[in-house]
């Protein structure tokens, strides 16, 4: 493949070897004390607020009820802490550091501060300065966003306005990260891999542009990545429905249990599916060496037989597509009503540089081959 991942960004990462380096560090110089890194913020937080309260812990350090039980009641029993009911609430724990805590505490920030003075070492003190406060905002949006509720669908992707997604309608489009497929030849390897720094949207932030623009959208269009690989969505297509619009769903077909629910629900009015290639070579077009296409075909029966409105779509590229395969998925399609054979042009974007799309006049040739199969037939 040919995208950088040495210079990429990877925050998620370089934190990973951060935290493993110093957790390393710590464990080891920490050993003769008989504490562990995990425990250390928390007996700091105690010493450096005598009288504290689990709760309080907790909220500041952003830890769970029973972490934080569970490393209080070690500290307590290696005698390095107290614990006692408030005289304030009853029902609170106020925590003491004992003369044992008090006596390793020198130790303790001598350590603390040696590994800081050793992983900053190499960085001018005014770039640390910002990065410590960068990273303490960070860590302040962390907590806030653990409140939010985090089976909302995020996209990664908005086109605001679109006249040609859905015929005769005025459409905004987004897109959701992710999909189950690797085609080489996709132009959406952005929204396949997505990075850390992405730029997202949330659900709340594309339901108040919707909203705004009721009087001039009529339609959103959901594509991808795949978009049914997202049960979170379900909810968000409510919302969009209960507004008044017509939901377009762009697919893979790949989810059928979803793709049927949805359908049943009629939360969807028009579905797109892509059909990658003829059965015995869907493999090796979606990037993978097996793959059952069980579902892919149900999908199709399902688009074939239901009381919604849907188009087929096929990107030939000539390194995986054969004039003879185009005329065998038509044929495999059937009583399929509308079939739309999409021009590839190659982008930066693309998974996969050097593969080559049918031209306009090479899929005119093939066209009326096609329609013998489906009677409607248009080239995009």
């Amino acid at each position: 493949m040919n995208r950088d991942f040495q210079n990429s960004s990877d925050l998620l990462l370089d934190i990973s070897i951060l935290y493993r380096s110093t957790q390393k560090y710590y464990d080891q110089m920490l050993q003769s004390i008989s504490l562990t890194y995990a425990q250390l913020p928390i007996l700091i937080l105690i010493y450096e607020n005598e009288g504290i309260s689990q709760q309080q812990i907790a909220q500041d350090g952003g830890y769970d009820k029973g972490t934080i039980t569970k490393q209080v009641q070690k500290l307590e029993e290696m005698g390095y802490i107290r614990v006692q009911p408030s005289k304030k609430d009853k029902r609170a724990k106020e925590l003491y550091t004992t003369a044992k805590a008090r006596g390793i505490m020198s130790k303790v920030y001598a350590i603390r501060t040696s590994w800081w003075r050793h992983i900053s070492s190499s960085i001018p003190k005014e770039d640390m300065a910002a990065f410590s406060n960068f990273y303490k905002n960070m860590a302040a949006s962390a907590k806030e966003f653990a409140k939010a509720d985090l089976n909302a669908i995020s996209f990664f992707e908005h086109q605001k306005l679109s006249f040609q997604s859905v015929p005769g309608k005025v459409s905004t489009i987004v897109a959701t990260g992710g999909c189950n497929y690797r085609c080489p030849f996709c132009n959406e390897s952005h929204l396949v891999f997505l990075k850390e720094d992405s730029i997202s949207y949330s659900q709340e932030e594309i339901l108040q542009y919707v909203k705004s623009r009721k009087d001039m959208l009529d339609s959103i269009t959901i594509t991808g990545g795949e978009p049914l690989m997202h049960t979170e969505l379900d909810p968000f297509l409510k919302k969009v429905k209960q507004m008044g619009f017509f939901i377009n769903l762009m697919t893979n077909g790949s989810y059928f249990e979803h793709l049927k629910s949805l359908v049943e629900q009629k939360l969807v009015d028009r579905v797109v599916m892509h059909i990658k290639n003829v059965p015995g070579k869907y493999g090796e077009t979606i990037g993978l060496k097996t793959y059952e296409i069980h579902e892919v075909e149900k999908s199709i029966r399902l688009l074939n037989t239901e009381k919604i409105e849907s188009v087929f779509v096929i990107t030939p590229v000539h390194e995986f597509h054969t004039p003879e395969d185009l005329v065998a998925m038509a044929k495999w399609l059937q009583p399929a009503p509308s079939l739309e054979l999409h021009i590839f042009e190659e982008k930066e974007t693309v998974i996969q540089k050097g593969y080559h799309g049918y031209t306009r006049e090479e899929l005119n040739k093939i066209k009326k081959e096609l329609e013998v199969y489906i009677p409607n037939v248009k080239i995009r």
